[in-house]
């Protein structure tokens, strides 16, 4: 096994938080729009997006549950 330097720079830099989540609902316009924060139902167009409505990641967690998902 080898030990390699590691650079001060590189231990007081926090890595690039992971990108969220997007799910199409087919040609309807829509997605879901999941974060480590929670999810957001978004209408997508052609000039970008509208975030309609937003719940929080312990509100998400329940609903997925709720729904037989991941637990």
């Amino acid at each position: 096994m080898t030990l390699r330097r590691i650079d001060a720079e590189t231990l007081l830099t926090p890595p690039v938080p992971p990108r969220g989540t997007v799910i199409m609902f087919g040609l309807t316009g829509y997605a879901i729009r999941v974060t480590g924060k929670g999810a957001s139902l978004m209408a997508l167009d052609v000039d970008g997006s509208q975030e309609l409505a937003s719940i929080g990641k312990d509100q998400a967690r329940k609903f997925i549950q709720s729904i037989g998902g991941a637990r």
